[in-house]
């Protein structure tokens, strides 16, 4: 049976135990908060590129200034 634990590197959680159960491990994990630091068999992954492009995106869009006039 596999079960939650924390990451020693990350603190973040991960799991242990036989390996069979990994899924229901990681359905159970809020987002955000999977360790990424060791593989989840037969879980997919988000991928860490598409995190820092959201973010890079996001600072990028430019804001109205208060006060500022647009045409």
């Amino acid at each position: 049976m596999c079960y939650p634990v924390k990451c020693s590197t990350c603190s973040k959680t991960t799991w242990a135990g036989c390996g069979r159960h990994v899924p229901s491990v990681y359905a159970n994990v809020p987002a955000g908060q999977a360790c990424t630091c060791k593989p989840w068999p037969g879980v997919e992954l988000p991928k860490k590129e598409n995190s820092s492009d959201a973010k890079t995106e996001t600072n990028a869009t430019p804001t109205p200034e208060a006060g500022s006039v647009t045409k």
